[in-house]
């Protein structure tokens, strides 16, 4: 299942992970295009607000628990992220413009975030478990706030991506077409929350951790072209690819 999952994302992820630049203009900008069209929304979303990341946590949060609580914890999770992430979208470009941060500004700060996010992923994977690891308390609702919506769900970086995408929508249809890439993505939440104990079952947590390992270091990469790219916007950097 990780091979068909990984053989489906990775094509779009070399698509996606170069970002066009032929579009409008706008202030505080030499440029800011459609950065993605809607299938590199989609692989951008579940990379950066997407189900995987929260797996493993919320097994762990609710191995004691039973299933009426698992589905409270988790339909109360999703509704607070995508709470959060609308009321980023529609806030997002408002406090832009209040607080004259231009798009690269925050995607370079975005890609920043997700560089040392997904790099000490990376790290972590050469670093030895901890003996003393604190016993956790009792699983209560108030873990649908933190930690699962904030930060599992709702990351930075996801966020910086929500209000860029949203900020250069320049029609309706294509604002509608980013919420609802953003409702498909949070419903993937919930199903996986619903169902991560019967998911973990099957798939396994050694491959679990390979499709993380994996997606990581991709996450890097991705860092990596969103901080060129933003260099290249600002003029700091001229294009060479």
């Amino acid at each position: 299942m990780g091979i068909l999952f990984l053989s489906f994302m990775l094509p779009s992820i070399a698509q996606t992970i170069s970002i066009n630049h032929s579009q409008a203009t706008v202030s505080g900008d030499q440029q800011t295009p459609y950065l993605l069209n809607f299938a590199g929304i989609f692989t951008f979303f579940f990379l950066m607000l997407g189900p995987i990341k929260i797996l493993i946590p919320f097994v762990k949060m609710t191995k004691d628990t039973d299933r009426g609580f698992r589905r409270k914890l988790a339909l109360r999770a999703a509704l607070i992220s995508t709470i959060g992430c609308l009321v980023a979208a529609f806030m997002g470009q408002r406090i832009l413009q209040s607080w004259h941060i231009s798009f690269s500004a925050l995607l370079l700060a975005g890609g920043i975030i997700l560089f040392v996010v997904a790099l000490r992923m990376v790290m972590q994977m050469y670093s030895s478990p901890h003996g003393n690891e604190t016993t956790p308390s009792a699983p209560t609702l108030a873990l649908a706030a933190y930690p699962l919506s904030f930060p599992l769900i709702i990351t930075p970086y996801g966020i910086a991506m929500l209000i860029i995408l949203m900020a250069t929508a320049q029609d309706a249809g294509r604002q509608i077409g980013i919420l609802c890439i953003l409702f498909m993505i949070m419903v993937l939440n919930l199903l996986t929350m619903l169902f991560a104990h019967t998911i973990l079952k099957y798939i396994g947590v050694i491959t679990l951790h390979i499709l993380g390992s994996i997606l990581a270091v991709l996450q890097v990469a991705l860092a990596i072209e969103i901080i060129l790219q933003s260099f290249i916007r600002m003029g700091v950097l001229l294009k060479v690819f």
